[in-house]
């Protein structure tokens, strides 16, 4: 990558980052101390083969979806935090190659694998999986007083209830009871291990676990406490798939949290969303914050768009249309267009969104669009073969008519957009599909205002867009330089 300097603290305006990649640079100085701030919801955390000096900040204890954290070959100094072992989702630790010392921390993932190799190379570190440390070690970082308290309680408590276990008032009856509960206890311990141990459960738990590689996992309590536990006051939309909810994360964040309807029926299409949308970014798609499968609740978890969807923009009571003028509403339409072809020609594999529409359509806060809804995509590689991967969906129909469907359905939307029309009012009128457009198909909000050629030049494009025969459309990067064109 070729960077010089610090770290760069304006990756914080990153919001929707979920992996930060800076190794292999000429980076110096020290690691935020407020580096949860920055990176919020990483996964991925690797800064390692730079010059970064100083201590490891604490702080970085808080990033807690963070699953890989290297640090290794670098100018680290001091301790590592004990704080870093009680990262709950971490799977990778490497900071060899410093000027550690002290102890390995003690970390309560039972995912991580740690070899000496990820330790090596250090001033002073000991521990699993390093050589023990010595009692003159630890004697020299603990509290004497604090140990010698704990030592007494500890045997005092004991020899307490040897006291009471042996008291004739505690009676033979009373101990059996007690052995009787034990034993239950211990039978449904082994139940529930047997229940859970079925194929098909650990089938679904082996997928879940995969898509915490793609987006960070969040906790069911964190989003219940985020929405007041799902209140009916957070409410924001309803779809076919379940309800939204804004949540108010105690960091500031805004958030949008998607909580699936009858998650067994849509575990394929809840898992669809989550590797297709983690692995993209693009200014133009929403972003993919976080997932959490827990118990019975499946949750999706979005950047906020504090403008809604671009239906409600144009369709809604309010009249809201009206503050959309001709050059917003191209400048909306190129960003759409944008996104979708990126997605058919830009990613190393092509995508089909499947579902385009102005509901799926949202709006940030300066009217930016943002592609959201990808629970029917499909993968394809270069060759247009869907690709049967076990956690991607398989395309029933053919490359090109994938292509060519988001390409009807987004001359639907720049439909919409010139005419003002509903969906149901373009597609029960054939007027737009058998003769050539005129300005009399236009929103009249918008004419007369000295755009009118650029009007119609938009609704050429959108009946080019949804011309019968699939092949007789254009590409989406053709549509992307005809609207450009336009707005420019």
């Amino acid at each position: 990558m070729g960077l010089v300097g610090e770290f760069p603290r304006g990756i914080r305006y990153c919001t929707s980052l979920t992996g930060l990649d800076l190794s292999g640079n000429s980076l110096y100085g020290a690691i935020p101390s407020d580096i949860s701030s920055i990176v919020a919801f990483v996964t991925l955390l690797d800064l390692s083969n730079n010059s970064f000096s100083g201590d490891i900040p604490p702080d970085i204890a808080n990033c807690q979806y963070i699953n890989v954290l290297k640090l290794n070959d670098n100018d680290l100094e001091g301790e590592i935090p004990s704080s870093i072992g009680y990262l709950p989702r971490l799977k990778t630790f490497s900071v060899a190659n410093n000027y550690l010392i002290g102890r390995v921390p003690a970390f309560v993932s039972e995912r991580i694998f740690i070899t000496a190799e990820s330790l090596a190379n250090n001033a002073e570190v000991c521990g699993k999986p390093l050589k023990r440390c010595e009692d003159s070690w630890i004697w020299k970082h603990i509290d004497r007083a604090s140990f010698v308290k704990a030592f007494v309680t500890g045997w005092v408590l004991f020899f307490t209830l040897v006291l009471v276990l042996c008291s004739p008032r505690f009676r033979t009856k009373t101990i059996n009871k007690i052995i009787v509960l034990l034993n239950i206890w211990k039978l449904m311990r082994r139940k529930k291990h047997l229940t859970s141990g079925s194929d098909e459960e650990l089938s679904r738990q082996h997928k879940i676990l995969k898509l915490e590689k793609f987006v960070a996992r969040m906790s069911l309590k964190e989003l219940q406490n985020a929405t007041s536990d799902f209140s009916e006051d957070y409410l924001v939309g309803i779809g076919m798939l379940g309800k939204v909810y804004k949540a108010f994360l105690p960091n500031g964040w805004t958030l949008a949290i998607k909580k699936l309807n009858d998650w067994e029926d849509l575990e394929e299409e809840f898992v669809s969303e989550i590797t297709t949308l983690g692995g993209l970014r693009h200014r133009n798609l929403l972003p993919l914050i976080g997932f959490c499968a827990e118990k019975q609740e499946r949750l999706r978890v979005y950047k906020y768009m504090t403008n809604g969807s671009l239906h409600e923009w144009l369709h809604s009571e309010e009249d809201k249309a009206k503050n959309l003028d001709f050059p917003l509403r191209v400048r909306i339409a190129l960003g759409i267009a944008k996104g979708l072809a990126w997605l058919h020609h830009g990613y190393k594999l092509h995508v089909t969104h499947g579902s385009i529409s102005t509901r799926c359509i949202l709006l940030d806060q300066n009217l930016e669009p943002q592609i959201s809804n990808f629970w029917e995509a499909k993968f394809w590689s270069k060759n247009d073969t869907a690709l049967s991967w076990s956690l991607f969906p398989v395309a029933d129909y053919s490359g090109l008519g994938s292509y060519k469907q988001d390409i009807y359905c987004f001359g639907i939307v720049l439909l919409e957009l010139v005419t003002g029309k509903e969906p149901h009012e373009l597609t029960s009128s054939r007027n737009l599909f058998d003769h050539s457009p005129c300005l009399l198909d236009a929103d009249i909000d918008l004419l007369g205002k000295g755009v009118d050629d650029f009007i119609l030049q938009s609704l050429e494009l959108a009946c080019q867009c949804v011309k019968f025969f699939p092949n007789e459309r254009p590409t989406m990067l053709e549509v992307y330089d005809a609207l450009k064109c336009i707005y420019d």
